[in-house]
């Protein structure tokens, strides 16, 4: 069976990393990250979790760069992050919906590279096809049968990435906001509003429309 070579991902990397510095004032300064769990889910997983790009303004030394060895970087006794906690909240709620151990989930940033905000990622489209490039090949190799995506910039181009289809939009008890759900080639693709500003793993009023956005994930 193919698998994943941890240190040749992480070279690779860290080499288009290093080579894009060179581009002056359009190159991505501020580090990168790609797994909030231990590289052993490159190895296999049932669930995979992905957001768009590490955010803030400076990469804190205590937390993974690869991978998170000491286990999920969602659990708050891993890893402290502030004022995004309650996406550390959330995130831990889908992940006990789904009946599944957070440091099995192959969670990760689609761009690895970190900005403040989406806005500010610099070489934004080259940024991202390395991104989908890099995912491209994770989830071919490591075939999770549920993918679940985080924002409207990630849901688009995971969506696309997986080729899904059979979409269906469902709205989730917050007004107008919606999520999607689609099946792709070996699995389900589910496309979440962005959870740190619609925390609706835990919202009462949300509870109906999860059990039909998730049905069937449980294990």
């Amino acid at each position: 069976m193919e698998r994943i070579d941890p240190r040749i991902l992480e070279n690779e990397i860290q080499a288009y990393y290093d080579a894009q510095l060179t581009n002056g004032a359009s190159a991505n300064r501020l580090g990168w990250r790609l797994l909030y769990s231990p590289e052993h889910v490159l190895q296999g997983a049932r669930v995979a979790f992905l957001g768009f790009n590490p955010g803030g303004s400076f990469a804190d030394p205590r937390h993974g760069v690869f991978s998170t060895p000491r286990g999920s970087a969602y659990r708050r006794e891993v890893e402290s992050w502030g004022t995004a906690s309650k996406l550390q909240d959330q995130a831990m709620a889908l992940f006990r919906r789904l009946r599944v151990q957070p440091e099995d989930v192959l969670a990760g940033n689609l761009v690895p590279f970190r900005s403040p905000s989406e806005l500010e990622l610099r070489d934004k489209d080259r940024s991202i096809a390395f991104g989908i490039k890099i995912w491209s090949q994770i989830l071919a190799t490591v075939k999770p049968p549920i993918v679940i995506s985080l924002g409207n910039s990630t849901n688009e181009i995971v969506s696309r990435l997986l080729r899904a289809g059979q979409i269906r939009k469902l709205e989730v008890g917050w007004g107008s906001i919606t999520a999607s759900r689609g099946e792709f080639n070996g699995g389900l693709w589910i496309g979440l509003p962005h959870l740190s500003r619609f925390a609706i793993m835990t919202r009462k009023e949300s509870a109906k429309a999860l059990d039909t956005l998730f049905e069937g994930t449980a294990q």
